[in-house]
């Protein structure tokens, strides 16, 4: 009873951040919107910031999910790329669909507001974004191995790019209210890559 009292807070609240953002949303209203007093948040999370770090883990465990279906290896490494990007794109869209706009990134916001919040919050912020960028570094050092991208392409920065492009396109989709700008993230990935 008491895990599912948490996981309600948990999903309620990252609910309302995707709406909007952590700051905006109150421990009031995840309270009211999960039908919990008070008491019962701050015994599970004894801040706000605590219960971000929550949202913040949930939504990545939901990204992990995606990106190991991604990333699977029944296909070469720029496909999985590309799958990654339209599991992405698809998951935006959908979110829109539920809510009628277009949210940002599940953890590229609620990363960005988390990371100002101390060293402890920030380097769980970054172990995540590490973890990310490292499924994109692992495919394009193998397709490197076969020749598919230029040879002299540093992995790592480039998946730190790749990461970095992904997250402005999903900064512009929502303020644009238009998933389809992350289509373009495909084109993008391959000019990237191209031998100079």
């Amino acid at each position: 009873m008491a895990r599912d009292t948490r996981d309600r807070i948990v999903a309620v609240a990252r609910d309302l951040v995707h709406g909007t953002s952590l700051a905006q949303v109150s421990t009031d209203d995840v309270c009211r919107a999960a039908g919990v007093h008070k008491g019962s948040l701050y015994h599970f999370f004894p801040s706000k910031d605590a219960l971000g770090a929550a949202v913040f883990e949930l939504n990545w465990t939901m990204m992990s999910a995606v990106l190991v279906q991604a990333f699977a290896d029944d296909v070469g490494p720029l496909a999985r790329i590309d799958r990654f990007l339209d599991s992405f794109a698809a998951m935006l869209a959908m979110m829109r669909e539920k809510t009628g706009s277009t949210p940002g990134c599940p953890l590229g916001g609620l990363a960005a507001e988390l990371a100002a919040h101390g060293e402890d919050a920030r380097a769980h912020v970054t172990r995540v974004l590490d973890a990310w960028k490292r499924y994109f570094a692992d495919a394009i050092s193998e397709a490197k191995g076969r020749g598919e991208v230029d040879p002299k392409i540093d992995s790592g920065a480039a998946a730190t790019r790749l990461l970095a492009h992904l997250q402005g396109l999903a900064l512009l989709a929502q303020a644009y209210d238009d998933p389809r700008l992350l289509l373009h993230a495909k084109a993008d990935l391959r000019m990237l890559l191209a031998p100079k």
